[in-house]
């Protein structure tokens, strides 16, 4: 009776049941008598028709079979097969480099991390006529990971979360500042790829043409129609990307055979407490791993970029990895824990992961020159070293401005004017990037809200008085921002979360960070007690000090008589691990202007030249024999060409302490000796980095040293370049 109790409620559970035919049961056949006490008892009845009142056991067992038959058919919506199929394992091998021995590579290291397929469409390999190969096939596809998973990766292999398929892939479009990636199958394993995860309905076009016989660029389209990356519906309204098209716009199309194997991103972010499941390969094990939690908590990071906390365990080899909600769409993907807490992970939002995507779609790839700080075109780089580097695109944008203040204070408000109009939210700008320091923003009262970008406070805004009212294309010192895009912002910074969601606040600048560089946002600003509307561009933010390895910043050095002078970086500060690494932090989120660097003194190599300052370290260097040199190709510069006296002499300060001077005094004859010495003992193959040299210098030295060979060898020492510069002015 029981199983014939729990088969009768099987089968009432399922909608369709009652319109199969054939002996299917109705719910005349079977019903349940209650006593009272909540015990189901079954009994026959009368409802079979010309039957004789009774259910034979083959009716039964025909209902049951075909219950099980409806069962077995794979339902895409529900089935966890349908999450953890396109989910991968990278395996990763790098090579990073030191910034700490920037003359060096660190040991090769092998770790692993998580990956997720999705829908690609390249617009550009799908409308060529003549490529009719497996490449077109290939554009279809692409994996999804964090950027700290694959940097300064030499291989990267995606293994199958559902047997021993393994592929090679390429790293092609690539952002720290998001840290996320986007990876290409490599051509040689596309078939063992259709393979492994059964795609054999996605053949290459030219074997379509041979079958359909039609023109290559109709069978493209047919096998893969031109659209966005694919992104689900629903879900909260997102933020315009400053060209009226939505970041994450959802395109109604027919199913492609890509889609069976690939992930659909939501478009909206979750609400609180709202389930969540985490799929990766973490360590512990080497299968596919899911865990669940809960939406804690929608927040910024240290940059102001969206960023989800949740409860679900995210542990090492969980990175890259996709979080899905209870509809089986991804609304993150899995980026970081906070150590020495309990289950405090982060993901990246859907929302910045199809922002990423679209702009690797439209190609928004930034230049060299944007990127590294102090360098500008000036990097050495070969057109085949940039072919084989991947794509980056474009980093945060910004206001352009060094920090805000909040505008708690009831006396500050009055000050300001707000209070006269009536206007309860804003916030203070501090300083603007590339203004001039004004006697207002000196004396700005304190009360920042602790999370701006400027330690200094209000040491970096202009003063009120200061410009005319034409330069109404940028922010300045002492404006008020009350709304960016219309959207009011609180006298603490914060901005409502969305229309839909008024009791969740987030700060402001998310506003900013969600958009694509170069978009325009409309500023309502409060300057000199009157309101006025800005249109401003979005520019990408570009640091004094670099932020990412390989993104903004390279190891650069020059050595001197064993002084090792290099760029500060974020990489340098962390590699070295200071017990007072924060003695930086001052100039953290300064913007630069052009190319300039702030260079430091990172260690004294030890040698009988340089006695009395071994040990030194972590100097800002202010000014060689007189000269102010602004980067560091400019210090090799100096050094170059214009040290003719006795003496080098470099004068350091340490941070915060600008009216004190560290002298280092080196004679410059023994200095010239010693440095094959020094080289030699360290392992160093040159006096200075490749990039640390201007294009300028390097034609100078090309044109008086037409050998090739001699030129390669002089650029080794310092000594032979100044030989090579004096001999110009002998001639």
């Amino acid at each position: 009776i029981n199983r014939l109790h729990i088969l009768r409620r099987d089968l009432m559970s399922d909608d369709e049941s009652s319109q199969e035919g054939g002996g299917a049961v109705d719910d005349g056949m079977l019903g349940i008598l209650d006593d009272g006490g909540g015990s189901g008892v079954l009994a026959v009845t009368d409802g079979a028709a010309g039957s004789g009142g009774g259910v034979s056991m083959q009716m039964l067992k025909a209902a049951a079979a075909r219950k099980r038959v409806k069962s077995s058919k794979p339902k895409r919506s529900s089935s966890s097969s349908s999450r953890t199929r396109p989910v991968v394992k990278l395996l990763v091998t790098s090579v990073s480099r030191s910034y700490s021995e920037p003359w060096r590579r660190r040991q090769q290291r092998e770790s692993s991390g998580t990956g997720f397929l999705i829908r690609w469409h390249d617009d550009d390999n799908a409308a060529d006529n003549n490529n009719t190969d497996k490449s077109n096939a290939i554009n279809r596809i692409r994996i999804v990971t964090n950027a700290h998973v694959v940097r300064n990766a030499s291989t990267v292999r995606a293994r199958a979360s559902f047997g021993p398929h393994v592929v090679s892939c390429e790293v092609e479009w690539f952002s720290l500042p998001l840290d996320l990636a986007l990876l290409k199958i490599a051509e040689g394993d596309w078939d063992d790829f259709c393979k492994g995860w059964k795609f054999g309905d996605l053949p290459s076009v030219a074997d379509l043409v041979k079958r359909e016989g039609k023109n290559a660029e109709v069978v493209a389209t047919m096998m893969d129609p031109p659209s966005a990356v694919a992104v689900a519906g629903d879900g909260d309204a997102t933020t315009d990307d400053g060209n009226g098209k939505n970041n994450a716009t959802a395109s109604k199309k027919k199913s492609s055979p890509a889609d069976s194997i690939c992930l659909t991103l939501s478009s909206g972010l979750p609400k609180l407490d709202e389930n969540v499941t985490c799929v990766g390969f973490p360590q512990g094990g080497t299968q596919i791993s899911v865990t669940r939690g809960v939406v804690s908590r929608i927040d910024v990071d240290a940059h102001y970029v969206l960023r989800i906390q949740i409860d679900a365990a995210i542990n090492p080899g969980n990175s890259g990895g996709p979080v899905f909600d209870e509809k089986g769409q991804v609304v993150g993907v899995a980026s970081s824990h906070l150590r020495a807490a309990s289950n405090i992970g982060y993901i990246i939002p859907s929302k910045i992961v199809a922002m990423f995507l679209q702009m690797c779609m439209d190609g928004m790839e930034v230049k060299v020159e944007d990127r590294f700080s102090g360098l500008g075109e000036l990097v050495v780089r070969t057109q085949t070293e940039l072919d084989d580097e991947p794509k980056h695109v474009p980093g945060i944008p910004n206001l352009r401005i060094h920090g805000s203040q909040s505008l708690e204070s009831k006396a500050l408000r009055r000050h300001l004017g707000l209070e006269e109009l009536e206007v309860t939210g804003g916030v203070r700008i501090v300083g603007a990037v590339g203004s001039v320091m004004g006697e207002e923003s000196k004396d700005a009262p304190a009360g920042s809200d602790g999370k701006e970008e400027n330690d200094s406070g209000g040491n970096n805004g202009d003063s009120a008085e200061e410009g005319t009212d034409d330069d109404g294309g940028h922010l300045r010192g002492n404006d008020v921002l009350l709304a960016i895009n219309s959207i009011p912002i609180g006298m603490d910074g914060t901005i409502q979360l969305s229309p839909t969601r008024p009791d969740e606040r987030i700060n402001f600048r998310s506003l900013v960070t969600c958009q694509r560089v170069g978009s325009k946002v409309s500023l309502d600003v409060l300057r000199n007690k009157q309101r006025r509307e800005l249109e401003v561009v979005l520019d990408m933010s570009k640091f004094l000090v670099s932020q990412y390895d390989d993104f903004d910043a390279i190891p650069l050095y020059v050595v001197v008589g064993g002084c090792v002078f290099s760029p500060l970086s974020l990489p340098l500060v962390q590699e070295k691990k200071s017990k007072s690494p924060s003695s930086f932090s001052r100039y953290y989120r300064d913007q630069r202007n052009k190319h300039e660097q702030v260079l430091v003194l990172s260690k004294v190599l030890n040698d009988d030249v340089n006695v009395g300052y071994h040990g030194w370290k972590n100097l800002v260097l202010k000014s060689v024999n007189g000269y102010e040199p602004t980067n560091i190709q400019e210090l090799v510069a100096v050094l170059a060409r214009k040290m003719h006296s006795e003496m080098i002499e470099f004068r350091c300060q340490l941070v915060g302490q600008d009216d004190a001077d560290y002298v280092i005094v080196m004679n410059l004859k023994e200095v010239l000796q010693s440095e094959h010495r020094v080289l030699k003992q360290h392992m160093i193959a040159s006096w200075c980095s490749t990039d640390a040299t201007s294009k300028e210098l390097r034609e100078e030295v090309e044109q008086y040293e037409p050998s090739e060979a001699k030129r390669t060898v002089s650029w080794n020492t310092m000594k032979d370049v100044r030989s090579i510069l004096e001999r110009k002015e002998e001639n």
